[in-house]
């Protein structure tokens, strides 16, 4: 459908619409290769038929959105990962080893045919996880990946990853790439399989959800992605509170101060801190003290 007389931007609209995966991401490139049309003589017929084709595109989309208005719907809530491959790639599995969801696990493929969710808990911090859908299910929801914090590649074989990636182009978040089913390999083909990752300078570990193999080693990829700080409180000759409180990294002790009570931050008289970001234990610091994960905050008020 290519016309010589069109500009670059249509070519390469056209290019990612021909390439494109999703009903979602082809109606985004036709209206594209529209927008960017030249029309010249003899051209009307050919911009007549990209706007058909967009009209049942957007009429197939729109039946689908109805037909699935039944279902319950995923409401983000703090940091999501999003479980992201191809059938039979081992994301149930995962889910189960990472969360407290039971999804249903079988050896046929598209057997998880809508979104499901579990929550992962790592030493106080929890996060969403959403288990996709295999790629080119219907159940498949590019509308959550797009929005995803941080994606997990689910793989069998390292040569998937750019094709998942291609379908996740507009995704901007984070990246961990998982090599499941890891009791697959023996001693040898291990070392090689992370000879190989390392190699390509591929941010990925193998796993194995059924052994549990490399479980905590994903756990903490997954924490460092959220961007996270764990800081404990602690009242005057006590101990540390049992949970911390969950702040951004980069945070200070004024960020903390306000996260227990907004305004608490003005009656603190003076801060004792002890952990990785004190040159000493029961150091005294000012409000701007930049914390770090682990810290222990004593505060002492006026």
């Amino acid at each position: 459908m290519s016309s010589t007389n069109q500009g670059p931007e249509y070519f390469t609209a056209e290019k990612n619409y021909l390439n494109s995966k999703t009903a979602e991401d082809k109606i985004y490139w036709l209206g594209e290769m529209i927008k960017n049309f030249k029309k010249h003589k003899g051209s009307e017929k050919m911009l007549a038929e990209l706007k058909k084709r967009l009209i049942r595109f957007e009429e197939k989309a729109e039946k689908n959105k109805k037909k699935s208005a039944g279902r319950k719907g995923i409401r983000k809530e703090g940091f999501q990962f999003v479980l992201i491959g191809k059938a039979n790639s081992g994301k149930s599995s995962l889910l189960k080893a990472l969360t407290n969801a039971n999804p249903l696990i079988v050896d046929y493929p598209f057997a998880t045919s809508k979104p499901e969710l579990g929550t992962f808990s790592f030493f106080g911090v929890s996060a969403q996880i959403i288990d996709m859908p295999s790629i080119g299910s219907e159940g498949f929801d590019i509308g959550i990946v797009n929005t995803a914090d941080c994606l997990i590649f689910v793989v069998e074989d390292l040569i998937d990853i750019n094709e998942i990636e291609e379908i996740a182009k507009r995704n901007h978040g984070g990246r961990i790439i998982v090599l499941a089913k890891g009791d697959r390999f023996d001693n040898n083909e291990m070392r090689k399989v992370k000879d190989r990752i390392r190699s390509k300078k591929i941010e990925g570990l193998v796993v194995s959800a059924e052994g549990g193999e490399g479980i905590d080693e994903l756990k903490g990829k997954m924490f460092s992605k959220m961007g996270v700080i764990r800081v404990y409180t602690k009242e005057p000759g006590k101990v540390k509170a049992e949970k911390p409180i969950v702040l951004k990294a980069g945070s200070s002790v004024h960020d903390a101060a306000e996260e227990i009570l907004k305004g608490f931050s003005l009656k603190v008289r003076e801060t004792r801190l002890t952990g990785p970001s004190g040159k000493f234990p029961n150091q005294i610091v000012g409000l701007s003290h930049k914390l770090r994960d682990l810290d222990v905050v004593e505060f002492h008020i006026r």
